[in-house]
């Protein structure tokens, strides 16, 4: 084994293309395999309109014609085509930005046009975009095969034969029982796990490992931690003033007890963005709309900046674009957020449709929201906000009419004050100097003076108005104090950082009481006011009502259901084709569609979309269930085949797009830190709760967030990493070595590399220390022998035992340098990070 150096992974310098490769002497395909790379890498500067140069290459038309500089190819003569000359590197090198193409890629260009650059567009073919579609449930494959377990397979084999490729044997019992484990638990199996699956000799083994698995409570903890991923969850607002959410962490707990108890896909879509109007009783309904609230949130932006001001409007207008992007990224896949300038360069969605989607947030703000666990106390205090919130609402305009009466006046009396509260200061002794009578006299003067016009001020707005005016503020001001009154008498509530429509006041940041009106903004302008926005939908599925029929447009929540439930309809296709696509991802180390959150022009193509549609409505019309969905790909030959590699097939398909084997993955930061826990004896399985703060915190003005501070050994720490505080500007450093994402951006799927960095955290980093000598004193507590002790180690870490060769190397190592820096290798080993 090799203990001192980390996996370089199977990287290959040849590329594969990512919509087909040159075999043999077939004739390239511009429709299938020319076309999906310029649309991918060209057309973000040279897209059916208005291409930079004049040259439009959205279509084989506009890729004849050319642009300023005359035709792109020259049927026959790749050498004289300007197309091939500049992605092959002539000035001005295309395309200009990112990474240049493929080797691959530029020689499969070379030779469509060196083979006449046919246009094989079929005369039928669907020009709308495969994710714009109808979904539809196409019929497995008829492949005859004792390989194929389900449906999955046939589609898998049928490509593969395709292909010229044939499918690996299946995994040994070991590698299944540590993927399927860390896939659905992030853990490793313990010793006594492995063991009772290698000797089951039954013939349901391996499908009853699976039900397991999945009926355990670690699986919320691991697929509620991807669901935090994708929707940006964090505990801190982020920006200048990253202020602490503590109140957040009620929405992590409700995503994992979704999970968990496998509610419906559609009622958890349509609960994050509307359980408060779905069931308006149930605190449940509250916390899940913590999904709205999850990102980012500028405070000086929302509390500090005055309202009325550009800045004011900016930040506001951002604040809904973050509620826009992670609402349609997570549950459709779609980049609407593209078209907040103008209509979407490369999608069907146009720049009204951007801000309809945003006047669906229009009344709805992130904040402090309570709620209470007894439904009946529940009631009462909605009832009782509700009252308290139609008494503000009467008293607004009354305060407005007071305001705009009394503010000339107001404005004079503070001119008026300030002179004297200057001279006041003044007159105020100086260090070392004596405190005359005189002055003392004059101080007092000028603080009565201040007192008396204070005083106007303070009952100016009720002189000036006419006295019935005056008579119902003033009943108004005392209806909203015996309202308090009730309030405070009951129990003292809950709260969770959720999307709210009415909520205590914070400097300058205060509930909308309705929707606020949304226009069109010219090039994304908030003071260049288009046409006012209607609540709605992308209207390219035409099918589905693309501006939402409200009876109560003035009530937000009307508007928040409307989407829910536009999303969650069963013909919409984006939802179900975007959800089976991220478990797929999870699952294999890459999606059938390889960006789960573009299913866009800029996107990848799926590498089997007749699969993709089929999960999709097997999921849809099978209830929407996680766990059947998980168990149907768990089953799968294509999941349980072996991780190793093949010469000849990888030169086919070095990426393995196309899943002739199993992807060897690393560990995540999460199961990296949960694995060392376990191993060493000190995880703490308790669910739930406050969130464990791994840091030591100091002034919520300016927070300071000091990791190197905190006690390794404090209990909080042997927590699960789910269950960690997440601060958005300081990240954890150790987790943040081994490529755990920013909480600010929406991750759809971590980045996975290989680090001299991550080598050095994982011998050095003071957690992992200290969880290997706490893996020391475990195997001492244990046995006598150093060999049963590295023998229990490598049990326990990697499911297996030392060979002889690795337990003679590991004796000697620790004769010399002690148990606690031999576990410190095994912790860092290549098979404790990666699994097959």
């Amino acid at each position: 084994m090799a203990l001192f150096r980390f996996v370089r992974g199977s990287f290959c310098v040849a590329a594969v293309l990512a919509c087909g490769v040159l075999q043999g002497e077939s004739q390239v395909s511009f429709h299938d395999q020319v076309r999906p790379i310029l649309e991918q890498r060209c057309q973000v500067c040279h897209a059916a309109e208005g291409g930079q140069g004049g040259l439009s290459l959205a279509s084989y038309a506009g890729l004849v014609e050319g642009g300023k500089s005359g035709p792109s190819v020259v049927p026959g003569k790749p050498d004289a085509s300007i197309l091939v000359k500049q992605i092959s590197g002539v000035r001005p090198k295309m395309p200009m930005a990112g990474a240049p193409l493929e080797p691959a890629q530029i020689e499969l260009i070379r030779t469509w046009v060196a083979e006449g650059a046919v246009d094989d567009t079929p005369a039928d073919a669907d020009a709308t975009w495969w994710s714009f579609r109808r979904l539809g449930r196409p019929a497995a494959p008829d492949v005859p095969s004792d390989w194929a377990r389900t449906p999955i397979d046939r589609f898998v084999l049928a490509k593969l034969q395709e292909k010229g490729l044939r499918p690996s044997e299946q995994a040994d019992r070991r590698s299944l029982i540590r993927r399927l484990t860390y896939d659905l638990h992030g853990l490793p199996p313990t010793p006594e796990q492995i063991d009772r699956f290698i000797t089951d000799a039954s013939t349901d083994a391996y499908e009853s490992l699976v039900d397991r698995l999945l009926a355990s409570p670690r699986y919320g903890e691991r697929w509620g931690r991807h669901w935090l991923d994708v929707v940006h969850y964090g505990e801190s607002h982020g920006f200048d003033k990253d202020k602490a959410r503590r109140n957040a962490w009620h929405y992590r707990d409700y995503v994992i007890q979704a999970f968990n108890e496998d509610k419906p896909y559609a009622q958890f879509v349509e609960e994050q963005l509307a359980g408060d109007v779905l069931d308006p009783d149930s605190a449940e309904g509250v916390i899940a709309t913590g999904f709205i609230a999850a990102g980012p949130w500028d405070y000086v932006g929302h509390a500090e900046l005055r309202e009325g001001t550009h800045d004011k409007r900016v930040t506001r207008n951002l604040d809904r674009d973050d509620m826009v992007m992670a609402t349609v990224s997570t549950f459709a896949s779609l980049t609407v957020h593209c078209a907040r300038c103008h209509d979407h360069k490369f999608d069907a969605i146009r720049q009204d449709d951007y801000y309809s989607l945003q006047s669906v947030f229009a009344g709805v703000d992130r904040a402090d929201r309570p709620f209470d666990r007894d439904p009946q106390i529940f009631r009462m205090r909605r009832a009782l906000l509700a009252e308290r919130r139609g008494v503000e609402m009467e008293l607004k305009p009354l305060l407005a009419e007071t305001a705009e009466k009394a503010s000339p006046r107001i404005a004079q009396i503070a001119e008026e004050i300030k002179p004297l509260g200057d001279e006041r200061t003044d007159l105020v002794a100086k260090v070392g100097e004596v405190d005359t009578d005189e002055k003392i006299a004059r101080r007092a003067e000028l603080a009565k003076q201040i007192k008396t016009l204070e005083a106007e001020r303070k009952g100016l707005k009720r002189r000036l108005l006419d006295p019935a005016v005056r008579v119902r503020l003033e009943a108004l001001e005392s209806e909203l104090e015996q309202v308090d009154v009730r309030i405070a008498a009951l129990p003292e509530p809950e709260t969770v950082y959720a999307a709210s429509s009415y909520f205590k006041p914070m400097g300058s940041f205060g509930p909308a009481f309705e929707p606020r009106p949304v226009h069109v903004l010219n090039r994304g302008d908030v003071e260049s006011l288009g046409d006012p926005a209607r609540p709605g939908a992308v209207s390219a599925i035409d099918w589905l009502d693309t501006r939402f029929p409200l009876d109560e447009p003035d009530n937000e929540g009307t508007r928040r259901l409307a989407l829910a439930r536009w999303i969650t309809h069963p013909e919409n296709p984006f939802t179900w084709r975007s959800i089976v696509n991220r478990v797929w991802h999870y699952h294999f180390g890459a999606g059938i569609v390889d960006t789960p959150n573009d299913f866009g022009k800029m996107g990848s193509r799926p590498t089997y979309p007749e699969l993709l549609d089929w999960l999709a409505a097997e999921f849809r019309d099978g209830g929407g269930s996680l766990k059947k969905l998980h168990k149907l790909i768990l089953m799968s030959a294509v999941y349980q085949q072996s991780s190793a590699g093949d010469p000849a097939r990888d030169k086919i398909d070095a990426q393995n797009q196309y899943l002739w084997r199993m992807n060897r993955r690393r560990l995540d930061a999460e199961s990296v830190r949960d694995s060392a826990l376990l191993v060493s004896g000190k995880l703490d399985f308790t669910m739930g709760g406050p969130s464990a703060e791994h840091f030591f915190f100091k002034d919520d003005h300016s927070p300071v967030y000091d990791y190197a501070r905190f006690e390794v050994d404090d209990p909080s720490s042997y927590r699960r990493a789910v269950y960690r505080f997440v601060v958005r500007s300081v990240p954890d450093p150790l987790m943040e070595s081994l490529d755990c994402p920013d909480a600010s951006l929406l991750t759809p799927k971590r980045s996975s590399t290989l680090t001299a960095i991550q080598a050095l955290a994982m011998l050095n980093d003071p957690f992992l220390v200290r969880q290997a000598e706490h893996l020391a004193e475990r195997l001492r507590a244990a046995h006598q022998e150093p060999a049963e002790q590295i023998e229990q180690a490598y049990l326990l870490a990697l499911g297996r035992k030392p060979s002889a060769e690795e337990l003679g190397t590991l004796i000697e190592y620790g004769e010399e340098h002690g148990l606690e820096n031999v576990c410190r290798l095994i912790l860092n080993s290549n098979e404790f990070m990666f699994v097959d």
